[in-house]
């Protein structure tokens, strides 16, 4: 059993997004144990698409679509289909009803090209949008399975978990011998290289499970796989081999999952411990407060963050003393400790953290691009952890919010 990925929308094939969708559905396919060889990404035309779609019919069973779906003049691609198929399409009424709705509560008008958004094949079904607007449609047709999902990654993910994937396991499941099984173990810290030192015989003598490794922002990925009978039997597997793994780098592990971010894991240990939480940002700028309320159940455990950038604002809204900014400077460990538990005092806090530093690209105040302090406030003190990261500016913040995510994740085990 075959399968091909199809994404559609010329700012893809411009390079003016990244397809991600195509590496989460990779993903799955290869949890689901269906092989898939061709990954095609085309403009938002009805030709193209035919073309497309017509090769991919001789060399594949199941066919994946994303994008163009959605309410623009070029969202073609359930009408190009429509024709190319010779398969009608009809309106889930109730989905229908759900568009105008919202539209009558926005008091705003809604046109032709919004009711499109309600149209799936009528020899096939109606994928429900759990977090959009936009249906998707499945059919099954002379052999083959076609799914047609969202461009948009939030929508194309809950959609293709909660509607597509369940036909995809009932489509395939004559063809499957194996179940395959894959967990997720994420680590900060550790380098692919220390990587490779630490667990290289498991690497070089990998069968059953395997091993897969990526990396971002300091966070280090490991993708176990393991084939079996059933699922209980890969389970097993992945537990020996996560064990053997943890026994060796467990010290730098902080949690399981796909895209498990740091902060994440922080927020479910203050859910935990049942502690509370502050933020006071300079060199992160918000992007400490985005991870955490990006994470769910932030609300139990955020009160709030500030963002004091410039000298002025440490001085005037925190409160850090103006002769401590003169003499140490805004780059140093005396104003991290200051920043964090003058937060604390602020939002009444278990906890507070605090960012400074020099993301770059120049030097400030003497100290070396990537030279980061954070502070880390509670009910026994404050301490401070000095970093030295690498990279653009960009990775510089990021691996900032991550290493603070998970000092305080220490500090609280």
């Amino acid at each position: 059993m075959k399968a091909e990925i199809i994404a559609i929308g010329t700012e893809i094939l411009m390079g003016q997004i990244v397809n991600t969708n195509a590496q989460f559905l990779a993903q799955q396919l290869t949890e689901l144990g269906v092989g898939h060889y061709i990954q095609t990404a085309i403009g938002d035309n009805p030709d193209r698409l035919a073309a497309v779609t017509k090769q991919a019919e001789e060399r594949s069973d199941i066919i994946i679509y994303c994008g163009g779906i959605g309410p623009t003049r070029d969202d073609l691609t359930k009408q190009a289909l429509s024709a190319y198929l010779d398969e009608p399409l009809v309106y889930d009424e109730a989905n229908l009803d759900r568009v105008r709705q919202d539209f009558s509560r926005r008091q705003a008008p809604m046109s032709d090209l919004n009711k499109r958004m309600s149209l799936y094949f009528s020899g096939g079904r109606s994928l429900k949008n759990p977090v959009g607007q936009a249906v998707g449609t499945a059919l099954l047709k002379a052999g083959k399975l076609y799914l047609v999902l969202p461009g948009f990654p939030k929508e194309m993910r809950a959609m293709f978990l909660e509607e597509a994937k369940p036909l995809l396991v009932d489509f395939t499941a004559g063809e499957r011998r194996q179940v395959l099984s894959s967990r997720y173990l994420n680590y900060y810290g550790l380098g692919e290289s220390q990587l490779a030192e630490l667990l290289d015989d498991l690497i070089q003598k990998q069968a059953n499970p395997t091993i897969g490794t990526y990396s971002k922002n300091n966070v280090l990925t490991l993708r176990l796989t393991a084939s079996g009978p059933d699922e209980s039997t890969t389970e097993a597997l992945l537990d020996d081999l996560e064990a053997a793994i943890n026994d060796r780098i467990g010290a730098y592990y902080y949690g399981q999952g796909l895209d498990y971010m740091p902060s994440q894991a922080l927020v479910q240990a203050l859910k935990d411990h049942q502690q509370s939480l502050s933020l006071a940002e300079s060199l992160t700028g918000g992007m400490a407060a985005a991870a955490i309320v990006d994470s769910p159940g932030a609300s139990e455990i955020f009160e709030g963050g500030v963002v004091t950038y410039s000298l002025q604002a440490k001085r005037d809204v925190l409160g850090v003393p103006a002769e401590l900014l003169e003499k140490e400077g805004m780059v140093s460990q005396a104003c991290a400790q200051a920043m964090a538990e003058k937060c604390r005092q602020l939002f009444q806090t278990d906890y507070a953290l605090s960012f400074t530093g020099v993301a770059g690209p120049d030097q400030m105040e003497g100290q070396d691009v990537g030279t980061v302090f954070i502070g880390l406030a509670g009910p026994g003190g404050c301490q401070v952890h000095r970093l030295h990261l690498s990279g653009q500016r960009e990775n510089i913040r990021r691996s900032a919010v991550h290493a603070a995510c998970l000092a305080l994740i220490k500090h609280l085990d």
